[in-house]
């Protein structure tokens, strides 16, 4: 230390002397020593900074300092500092975010930019909300929540949750990530849930409960997937003589390589045959051999109580299609699957329901689009009404799939199996401009997402935006709703307009002109114009 720090040292002790601090010769020693050790790596007192300070402290650490030492070597820094700041010696507090508990963190606390830096100032806040049983997934599905849209008042929730449900692991000797089951979170609500009626004399919430135990287990999940296993177990059903899991799995490989069947369909057609299943374990069927047409009536009876026609057809579809599976695979003798019939329905009843344009008009004009939200599900609309899109085509429109120079985007899997580049309108390209300007940055690449974390493609949602702007603006009275009712309304607009059948069903995706002769039905001026005009020549 040379002569102008000692002077320094020296003045800075009488000050401590002045203010009647009894430690004064304490905390002079422990400037001084730092003194000593940045002139011997050619520092000056204003080349000192956060990084130095933190090295400092370490290399007090290696050395063999016990931690009472360093936080007096800390305390006395901090002290001479502003001290130093109110002669001018220095611009700013350089031991300002040191911590002795983050020494072992490359430059300490003020070098950390781990998620947590977010939600906490302080390196004790910070510390504190570690977790060192849960490292080191835990900052890492804090990130996880933060790409996902969650809010900040979601993750801190998360945070003070967790932060309980380790203290409570802690408490119990755990030390090891691998030894959390089930049976600790269970133990954890039952603890809290008593703690909580003996404070306030009642049960917590239900809903309250819910919700914590949803938010610790999407930790606990996530962490026991990045160790390669299930927190809450494989999952699984229970298997059946009848329909056994294997006999399942083939059918639905059969159905994805050779049926060419859409994954949304293979779904549906399983949840029928589990439907299937659980009737036969209960009827104590114990092979597929020896299901008969008794057995599939009284399953059909049975279901088409609760059921509507549709839903009837498509539980009918499933059965034919597995029969027929089984039949040519040679596990049943008999091919049962031209014995099950579905409800009829006349053709004549098929009647597409519309709105007239004017009340797509109307539901546009209604949808607020002031906010993010309202520009998304404007875009939506006008995307359903003025193209006549069907919901899963929409909700898969990616933003690559848009060409803003041609004015056109891309339908990459329409039903008929093509792919097909629709013509733009003005209007809707000006919806989609003005949402994807406040469209959130997401590593999905659909255009639409959800309103609400986690983000991602608003999927099979998208046709309820469309119901439900419909009851927001026509109530009740307009019992059809969905996306399927502004698809019929953009074709019956077309149809008045003069436009010709196959021009229609070319844009409507058709692939058969069948399809599209349904909305000739739909033509009530063209019938009403024969009623009035000649009548008398029918």
């Amino acid at each position: 230390m040379d002569t102008m720090d000692a002077e320094l040292v020296a003045s800075y002790e009488k000050e401590l002397r002045g203010q009647g601090l009894k430690a004064w010769t304490t905390y002079g020693l422990h400037v001084a020593l730092f003194l000593r050790w940045i002139s011997s790596k050619s520092l000056s007192l204003g080349e000192v900074d956060g990084a130095v300070v933190n090295e400092y402290l370490a290399i007090r650490k290696r050395q063999g300092r016990t931690l009472g030492t360093l936080k007096i070597d800390l305390t006395s820094l901090r002290g001479f500092f502003r001290w130093a700041r109110k002669l001018g010696r220095i611009n700013g507090d350089p031991s300002d975010g040191i911590s002795c508990s983050w020494l072992d963190e490359p430059g300490g606390f003020p070098a950390y930019r781990g998620p947590l830096r977010g939600f906490f100032r302080r390196p004790f806040a910070v510390l504190k909300h570690t977790l060192a049983l849960f490292a080191p997934y835990w900052e890492d599905y804090i990130s996880v929540l933060l790409e996902r849209g969650h809010s900040k008042g979601h993750i801190r929730s998360v945070l003070n949750h967790g932060f309980y449900f380790h203290r409570y692991l802690t408490g119990r000797g755990l030390r090891r990530f691998s030894q959390v089951t089930p049976k600790h979170l269970d133990g954890f609500f039952r603890r809290e849930g008593a703690r909580f009626r003996a404070v306030y004399g009642r049960a917590m919430h239900r809903n309250y409960l819910q919700n914590v135990r949803w938010q610790l287990e999407g930790f606990l999940t996530y962490a026991s997937g990045r160790r390669g296993r299930h927190f809450l177990g494989s999952p699984s059903t229970p298997d059946s003589p009848a329909l056994p899991e294997r006999l399942l799995a083939r059918y639905m490989e059969f159905c994805r390589v050779h049926g060419g069947l859409r994954e949304a369909t293979r779904k549906g057609y399983r949840r029928n045959l589990l439907l299937l299943r659980s009737f036969l374990d209960r009827k104590g069927v114990r092979r597929i051999q020896d299901v008969g047409l008794n057995e599939l009536d009284a399953f059909l009876l049975r279901h088409s109580r609760h059921m509507g026609v549709r839903g009837l057809q498509a539980v009918a579809s499933s059965l034919r299609s597995f029969f027929k599976f089984l039949h040519l695979n040679g596990d049943i003798a008999c091919d049962l699957a031209q014995k099950v019939l579905s409800p009829r329905r006349f053709s004549a009843d098929l009647r597409p329901k519309y709105l007239s344009w004017k009340k797509v008009e109307q539901l546009l004009e209604g949808v607020d689009r002031s906010t993010r939200t309202g520009k998304r599900d404007y875009a939506i609309l006008v995307l359903l009404a003025c193209h006549g899109l069907r919901a899963r085509e929409a909700a898969s429109l990616l933003v690559s799939d848009i060409d803003w120079s041609n004015r056109s985007f891309l339908l990459r899997e329409r039903k008929n199996g093509s792919a097909d580049r629709i013509p733009m309108s003005q209007r809707a390209e000006q919806a989609l401009r003005d949402y994807l300007s406040v469209r959130p940055s997401c590593v999905h690449q659909a255009v639409f997402l959800a309103s609400r974390a986690p983000l991602r493609p608003l999927g099979h949602s998208l046709s309820c935006v469309a119901e439900r702007h419909m009851l927001d603006r026509f109530g009740g009275k307009q019992r059809p709703s969905g996306a399927c009712v502004l698809r019929h309304s953009f074709a019956k607009a077309l149809l008045d307009r003069g436009a010709k059948l196959h021009e229609i069903g070319s844009l409507l995706g058709h692939k058969s002109l069948r399809s599209t002769l349904i909305y000739t039905r739909i033509a009530t001026e063209d019938m009403r114009e024969v009623a009035d005009n000649y009548a008398e020549l029918l």
